[in-house]
């Protein structure tokens, strides 16, 4: 008995019997040329109906009967199931039933030859005796089958009839085995439906609270925000040394829960497919100059240097301002997190992987990193504490960190989001996000940005549309955690 999947291959075989071999493991049954295999394997699939072979050479070079059953879930083919009868096993069953029997047997289905000891050509002065029933066999056709013995026992007519009850009888057994396991895996394939349904609608229901309970918490939030401001700029009187310290707190935790649950936002507006992208020409030099301003003055009360190398012959890069910002703010601010000494380094350059040019510096053999095109590789490095390259992947994943700050400390801690974010929004910009880095000495986070951009003519682009933009220009992007 065998069954295979829906390409024909073997996937489960079992022998019921004393003789007989298996097939071997993974053989595609519909490409067997050898009768009755070919023959029968079209006709099953082809008329949906349980097939019979007549006697022949099986796959396993023994004759006999070949018995196929195409399963169906619905209108789906999902394999075949099978089995073998062979005419060895046929004699031992007569044998077994009725020891005494002697002299010379042959059993005939239809005009074949079922099996038989010789041929009683050197018995023709002994009597015969034969026995004959029409049987229906699956597929809608029919047998005769005829059963010639010498007599040398008179028991013998009821022995026939016997072996032909029993054969009927197995055939009869193996179907309705066969369609057992039809109805089993018609069952699993059913429950996996419901099972992928039922996680679908989890998700989609996961994503739709995450964001109606961001865009709730963010309106308090800013009016919380907005009134500290008003504090810090004296509208209500001004603050004494002992009031500045708490407001000061105040705006600096508010202003990071803010930031948490934007994140919680963004995540689920990419979840769902709604961030759009608002297409702009920029000067990359120009950017990452008022860009890093905004940090200067971290950098010196942490006692960290900034250098950048950004060539003002680079091209114009066409993309979305707001969410590469939003890239290479979250990524200043890791290096900030991260470094206790050195300084953080801000370089862009040209890079045509194709022929291998100004990719100095830059490794694009990193998992992910694009393969082929024309990019603008943005770097952020920093001589920070580095990531253990078995961490490299798992970082971008959501809720993930490594050298967490303590519990107790959450604007040090963070969420776990900033990198997932930033690698989708790259990717929705066209580009990707990687890493290189060793522990102790550093890391450097790549920004790709297509040098092509976004079509002309294009506006607002959703982020389903964008998304699969991304991944044409990616190509073979390796897999990741995200």
């Amino acid at each position: 008995m065998w069954i295979t999947d829906s390409t024909g291959r073997i996937r489960f075989q079992d022998l019921l019997g004393s003789e007989g071999s298996a097939l071997p493991p993974g053989t595609r049954v519909d490409t067997v040329r050898a009768e009755p295999f070919h023959d029968v394997i079209q006709s099953a699939r082809a008329s949906k109906r349980t097939q019979i072979s007549s006697i022949g050479l099986l796959g396993s070079g023994e004759r006999g009967i070949l018995l196929v059953q195409p399963l169906f879930v619905g209108d789906r083919f999902i394999g075949f199931a099978g089995g073998t009868l062979t005419s060895g096993s046929i004699l031992e069953f007569v044998e077994q039933q009725s020891p005494q029997l002697r002299g010379q047997l042959i059993i005939i289905a239809a005009s074949d030859t079922v099996s038989g000891s010789t041929i009683l050509a050197a018995h023709r002065r002994l009597p015969l005796d034969s026995a004959s029933a029409s049987i229906r066999i699956p597929g809608g056709g029919s047998w005769r089958l005829i059963a010639v013995q010498q007599v040398t026992d008179q028991s013998i007519r009821f022995l026939l009839w016997g072996v032909g009850l029993a054969t009927l009888g197995t055939l009869l057994i193996g179907l309705l085995h066969e369609r057992r396991q039809g109805l089993r895996l018609a069952d699993r394939s059913a429950e996996l439906e419901r099972l992928s349904t039922e996680l679908l609608r989890a998700n989609r229901v996961k994503s739709e609270f995450l964001a109606n309970v961001s865009h709730e918490l963010r309106t308090p939030l800013n009016a919380i925000v907005g009134f500290v401001e008003l504090l810090r700029d004296g509208v209500y009187g001004e603050l004494n040394n002992r009031q500045a310290g708490p407001v000061e707190r105040i705006a600096s935790s508010a202003n990071h829960l803010r930031q948490l649950v934007d994140q919680i936002l963004d995540l689920a507006k990419m979840a769902a497919g709604r961030l759009d992208v608002q297409w702009e020409t920029i000067e990359l030099k120009s950017f990452i100059v008022d860009l890093t301003s905004e940090i200067e003055a971290l950098l010196a009360e942490r006692g960290l240097t900034l250098s950048i190398s950004v060539s003002a012959s680079l091209p114009r890069v066409r993309t979305d301002p707001m969410h590469l910002r939003q890239i290479v703010l979250n990524l200043l601010g890791n290096a900030l997190k991260f470094t206790a000494r050195g300084g953080i380094a801000v370089r862009a350059r040209l890079i045509d992987i194709a022929n291998e040019s100004g990719g100095e510096g830059v490794n694009i053999s990193a998992p992910s990193a694009p393969q082929t095109g024309t990019w603008v590789a943005l770097e952020v490095a920093d001589t920070g504490v580095g990531i253990a390259r078995s961490d490299q992947e798992r970082i971008f994943e959501e809720f993930e960190q490594v050298n967490a700050g303590p519990r107790t400390d959450s604007m040090q801690r963070g969420t776990g989001l900033g990198l997932p974010i930033s690698r989708r929004l790259a990717r929705l910009l066209g580009g990707q996000l990687t890493v290189v880095s060793e522990t102790g000495k550093g890391s450097t986070f790549t920004v790709w940005l297509p040098v092509t951009g976004q079509p002309k003519g294009s506006g607002v682009f959703s982020a389903e549309r964008v998304g699969r933009q991304a991944g044409e220009a990616i190509g073979t992007e390796q897999a990741s955690g995200s």
